[in-house]
């Protein structure tokens, strides 16, 4: 038996509303599938998803990433930051290889935006 495809990934949200909102009116992902207490978003590689939990302590510490890829990090970031998305820094050039800039969604769960390295500029570690 060999498992080789991550159909999707469910995260449990007590700030539904407000993180199905983000999702999906702010950043625009498209959306497969909704009721009133779940939502799963379709992207090219895998799907995901948000079910509505009633209640649980406040996120602690980051326990997910999500990292949606995109062509332009700063054409993405310019965008956001005008729709109101608090972004924790500028993009950056990492020295994995990409450039990226994250924020936290309602939750609390960290979303990078990440695409190629802008030739020209230095890498920074985080």
């Amino acid at each position: 038996m060999r498992l080789s495809k991550l159909s999707y990934v469910t995260l449990w949200a007590v700030h539904f509303d407000k993180v199905k909102a983000l999702y999906k009116e702010t950043l625009g992902l498209p959306v497969a599938q909704e009721n009133e207490n779940f939502v799963m978003f379709d992207t090219k590689g895998s799907r995901l998803a948000f079910h509505r939990l009633t209640k649980a302590p406040p996120l602690s510490r980051s326990t997910i990433e999500v990292h949606l890829e995109v062509n332009d990090v700063d054409e993405v970031y310019s965008s956001l930051k005008s729709k109101g998305v608090k972004f924790d820094e500028p993009p950056a050039n990492r020295p994995w290889g990409t450039r990226s800039a994250g924020f936290k969604d309602p939750e609390g769960y960290v979303v990078e935006i990440v695409g190629p390295l802008r030739p020209g500029e230095p890498s920074k570690g985080t």
